[in-house]
């Protein structure tokens, strides 16, 4: 029989994910105090990461997606389907067609300005936008990874409400929603288009916010590897969400698309 000291520890595993994160982000920093490029090494470590989990039909690169009238702009991390020809590969640049994109990520540094947020969500939907205006299919995952966001800021629940407010505006300027934010080490959001539960206060097209101490990272990466794997389910969901079953606890706000005001949970609690 298998004791409780003997069973995997997933939560544990997760918060290695975020640690190892700031770790590698942070040895560069040490070396090198004023590298003004920073930032695109830690494309380069998250890529590194998602690699090691992501299923290996898929390539992990940067570069753009162009059609027959346009190009996108630079994507930070593009993920795209390996059975599909490249147009252009050397390293882990690639230009491809719509149809070869299953996600896209946009990853900064530290981001707390409501516009600054606005700006990058933005160019996100407009990327995906591209894709699915020539696929006309829903097939593209979108993502915002932002390294630093200190829990003492958010007074009140401010920088989450900030930036569903900020989710909101950039829908409301694409009509396209982004599926995903980590913010830090403990903050995440998430877009339902259906609503997450019954238990939850609205059931259409919505974004929660949430607080998951260190796994706000693993769990951007699991929605991403769940979209790509469909792993939602008994046999394997308990080890890419240890939360899942108590996750909803750990909401804080929720924005209705459409909806300009976050609300808190628990004004309808």
């Amino acid at each position: 029989m298998i004791t409780n000291d003997q069973r995997p520890d997933f939560e544990a595993f997760h918060r290695s994910v975020t640690a190892e994160l700031d770790a590698v982000k942070d040895r560069v920093r040490h070396l090198v105090r004023h590298w003004p490029s920073d930032g695109g090494f830690k494309e380069t470590v998250l890529m590194s990461v998602l690699r090691r989990h992501l299923p290996e039909s898929v390539i992990v690169g940067r570069g753009f997606i162009v059609t027959s009238e346009e190009h996108s702009t630079q994507v930070d991390i593009l993920i795209v389907d390996s059975r599909k020809p490249t147009l252009f590969k050397e390293g882990d640049f690639l230009i491809v067609t719509p149809d070869a994109v299953f996600g896209i990520i946009e990853v900064k540094t530290k981001k707390s300005d409501k516009h600054a947020i606005s700006e990058a969500l933005i160019k996100l939907s407009e990327v995906e936008k591209i894709c699915f205006e020539s696929t006309f299919q829903n097939l593209v995952w979108t993502g915002l990874f932002i390294y630093e966001g200190k829990d003492e800021l958010d007074h009140n629940g401010s920088i989450q409400k900030k930036i569903l407010g900020a989710l909101g505006d950039s829908y409301n300027a694409t009509n396209r929603p982004v599926n995903c934010i980590s913010w830090g080490k403990n903050t995440f959001f998430r877009y339902w288009p259906e609503g997450s539960d019954a238990d939850s206060p609205i059931h259409g097209p919505v974004w929660h916010s949430y607080k998951l101490l260190d796994m706000a990272p693993s769990y951007f990466m699991g929605n991403l590897v769940d979209s790509l794997s469909a792993i939602d389910n008994p046999r394997a969901v308990f080890a890419w969400f240890p939360k899942l079953e108590g996750k909803e606890t750990y909401r804080k706000y929720y924005l209705e698309r459409g909806r300009n005001e976050p609300i808190s949970f628990s004004v309808n609690s």
